[in-house]
């Protein structure tokens, strides 16, 4: 165990203890806190603010820092989109007196109808706390809205003093008004503040989206399943705005997470006959929240306003990997949605600059193989990139042998907790671990049943097709085989691991699995 002293948020500054993480479980609980559905890919600041919660080893942040930037996952889809947005006006924070006193409504969709009937999604969002309701729903009528906002609203936080919504006729009609005035609701529509109040739920809008696309299947049929638990991470993830989680901005408290009961619950134990005192200890945190809450967004503000100021353009030299942006075609009969689908695709390479705002970027599935695109459409790429195939390596350029130019891996290079089990399979020795009848190549990949399963070779010749769950991290290995594979099929360079973390991956034996 270390003692780990976390920064105030409200009061008094606290320690807590965290376990000490083995190497071969870095990568495991960098998965967790990033990757995991319970934390949807996350990015950097919210992924360091759970990770130093709940574990340590050191060069922990710079793991964490290595392991976001070089996602691939969150590259293919997080980023700035290819056009600027207006300059945002100031909304007076003086004004809210408190959660839910201003509460933002609107709605995404169309999208692809799921077996359940729904198409939309209705989301209210708290300005205050930034704490989020959103339901999926069949239709974006009148009754619909009225019967969401009284049920699951107004019944779990009381009705707001004002609800800011664009002018959608399901929030103008004369039903809707009565509504109003019989609950005191005043309504203000998004050119009271425009458009800087309308663009804090439209940027969740692509938050969600975000987070719902590193999840749903291929046919995007299945993303009212993943809502929930995706609002559960957003909600209790570090909001900068708010110097805090939207949970603990609104209850006091942090929640109890499945990485907590996982190594050890630090939480505080309250006894039946001390509520009391828990009250009182409450009351003094949610008034310390309410103000910090208030203070931070004032903040924010004037972060955005510096942020704005002295932009520097982007340039890109020969060579670099970017990521392209592609405007989203569903193809003839294909049920696909836009706000579902990766927007950057990648990496590819620059191969040239053409004038002051477009480049020449490598693209082998392209018919052109080469083509033109402007700055706007480009992101720098930050994964792991691998090493230049030998007809890149400029000429006069020697190469300086290194532990990966001396050949392949024998035997004795391998540590001896690499071997469990040794089977013999087409005359040549190969080693596998935890299973008398293991897998020995990965062949194909689909989706079957809104599920991502991979066609699989057994040591005794069988093939049959497994969910990517019953795999991993087993044969982790083999799957990333077979993608670099792939990648190499569509004339894309392979991806590599981070040195750091491949070598943390050790074996380690069945009593020490944490999950």
């Amino acid at each position: 165990m270390r003692l780990v002293h976390l920064r105030a948020r409200v009061g008094p500054a606290r320690t807590i203890s965290v376990p000490v993480i083995p190497l071969q479980f870095i990568e495991t609980v960098l998965h967790y806190c990033h990757s995991d559905l319970f934390s949807a890919h996350a990015g950097l600041t919210k992924t360091i603010d759970r990770l130093r919660k709940h574990a340590y080893w050191h060069g922990w942040k710079k793991d964490a820092k290595e392991y976001v930037r070089a996602c691939t996952t969150c590259g293919s889809e997080k980023g700035y989109r290819p056009w600027m947005n207006g300059l945002m006006q100031r909304m007076p924070v003086q004004e809210l007196s408190g959660p839910f006193s201003l509460l933002v409504v609107d709605a995404i969709g169309p999208l692809v109808t799921t077996p359940m009937g729904n198409k939309y999604i209705l989301n209210f969002v708290d300005y205050f706390t930034r704490w989020v309701e959103a339901f999926p729903v069949k239709a974006l009528d009148t009754l619909t809205f009225v019967q969401i906002m009284v049920d699951e609203v107004l019944s779990r936080h009381g009705v707001p003093e004002r609800l800011l919504s664009d002018r959608g006729p399901n929030f103008i009609s004369s039903l809707v008004q009565s509504f109003y005035q019989t609950l005191g609701i005043k309504k203000v529509f998004g050119a009271a503040y425009h458009p800087q109040t309308q663009g804090l739920v439209e940027r969740f809008n692509g938050t969600l989206l975000g987070m719902l696309r590193m999840y749903v299947g291929e046919a995007h049929t299945d993303w009212d399943l993943y809502l929930p638990r995706v609002f559960f991470a957003y909600r209790t993830s570090h909001h900068e705005a708010l110097g805090d989680s939207p949970f603990f901005s609104l209850y006091g408290r942090d929640p109890v997470l499945p990485l907590d009961l996982a190594f050890l619950n630090t939480n505080e134990d309250w006894k039946s006959n001390e509520v009391a005192a828990y009250m009182r200890k409450l009351f003094l945190s949610l008034r310390d929240s309410r103000r910090m809450v208030e203070r931070q967004l004032l903040k924010a503000q004037d972060r955005h306003e510096r942020r704005l100021e002295g932009q520097a353009a982007v340039k890109f030299n020969e060579g670099d990997a970017v990521w392209v942006y592609r405007y989203f075609r569903a193809r003839r009969g294909e049920r696909r949605t836009k706000k579902l689908a990766f927007s950057w695709h990648g990496p590819y390479r620059v191969v040239g600059q053409v004038g002051e705002n477009a480049y020449r970027v490598a693209i082998p599935s392209h018919p052109d193989r080469v083509v033109t695109v402007n700055v706007d459409r480009l992101k720098r790429f930050q994964g792991r990139w691998s090493r230049p195939f030998p007809n890149e390596v400029p000429e006069g350029v020697q190469s300086t042998p290194g532990v990966d130019d001396q050949g392949p891996l024998t035997e004795e290079d391998l540590p001896t907790t690499s071997f469990v089990d040794r089977l013999s399979i087409g005359g040549e020795e190969t080693a596998f671990s935890g299973t008398s009848n293991p897998i020995v190549d990965v062949l194909a990949k689909r989706v079957y049943n809104r599920e991502e399963q991979y066609l699989v070779l057994t040591a005794t010749y069988e093939v049959c097709w497994r969910p990517t769950a019953s795999l991993l991290p087993t044969y982790k290995v083999l799957i990333d085989a077979f993608k670099d594979e792939w990648r190499k099929d569509q004339g894309l360079p392979e991806l590599r691991r981070s040195a750091r973390l491949a070598e943390a991956n050790l074996a380690a034996d069945e009593d020490e699995l944490m999950f």
